[in-house]
């Protein structure tokens, strides 16, 4: 006789991504015991994916308790959230929780430095980097731009967007070093709606007493995304060479002597005047040789 191909549902939790656990699976259920799985070893034995409502007899459930217990509940609640617009069906993929979770740790280094610990729950506060310096423009211009969008993207309830401008918000404090407190608890402040527990750790870990749910939510001030500085590629002969920052309402006279200044552009003129400056405003600084 021959063999009849047919679907068979698998427990969520048996499928790393779409990868099939075959050892998980005949744990799980007893009737796969004498079956023999063939595929590429290499890859693993994969599965298809539909996009359904959780149901125990689709084995599509997933335990909250676990996955709080593995990550913590604050990401958790953050990857409900990142899934998608809230109004959509979305695929349940446990792989992709991890990115939150780098998420919250990345968070937790630029309050205290990192440890070899996988976790920041396991590991302490260690020793701390957050200071009471005042912020520079760059790191302003930062807070106000995720102010404006947690403000737009939770009035809409568009949740999956806001959790995406926290990430870069962290990346980029993480990028410029940030570690000021005036920065910092405005974010806390931000983010507690979405991971109200780190967000309540951190806020009591910079010296405040009472709650972070008692904080004045944060303000967005448009002044701090105006750009006063305009960073100019500076190139010789059409080739990029460095590049230098100028007021924004500077004008072509305002800028060539300092361009004419600079050691980089004076080693490639090698002592001789330019033939020609060519200076397209808010765009690039060319010099002719």
């Amino acid at each position: 006789s021959g063999t009849t191909n047919r679907p068979s549902r698998i427990p969520v939790e048996c499928v790393d991504g779409l990868i099939l656990n075959i050892d998980q699976l005949k744990e799980k259920r007893r009737e796969f015991e004498g079956i023999e799985f063939v595929f590429d070893k290499k890859n693993g034995f994969n599965c298809e994916a539909e996009t359904e409502k959780m149901s125990k007899s689709k084995y599509n459930t997933v335990n909250p308790d676990e996955l709080c217990e593995k990550y913590g509940a604050d990401t958790f609640r953050m990857y409900e959230m990142f899934l998608g617009p809230i109004e959509q069906s979305k695929p349940w993929d446990t792989k992709g929780i991890e990115g939150v979770h780098r998420f919250i740790k990345k968070l937790w280094r630029l309050f205290y430095l990192d440890t070899t610990n996988p976790s920041p729950l396991e590991r302490g506060r260690g020793e701390v980097l957050w200071n009471n310096e005042k912020p520079t423009a760059e790191e302003l211009k930062i807070l106000h731009k995720t102010i404006k969008k947690i403000d737009e993207d939770t009035e809409r309830f568009s949740y999956n967007t806001a959790v995406s401008a926290f990430m870069v918000c962290v990346n980029e404090l993480a990028d410029l070093k940030c570690h000021k407190k005036e920065i910092l608890e405005q974010i806390l402040i931000l983010l507690t709606p979405y991971a109200p527990h780190i967000s309540e750790e951190l806020w009591h870990a910079l010296g405040n007493e009472t709650t972070i749910l008692d904080a004045s939510f944060p303000t967005f001030n448009p002044k701090y995304l105006v750009e006063s500085e305009k960073e100019y590629p500076i190139s010789i002969n059409g080739k990029l060479r460095t590049t230098l920052s100028f007021p924004v309402d500077a004008n072509q006279q305002d800028v060539e002597p300092i361009v004419l200044a600079n050691d980089i552009v004076q080693k490639w003129l090698e002592g001789n005047p330019p033939k020609k400056i060519i200076f397209v405003k808010g765009k690039m600084i060319n010099i002719v040789i």
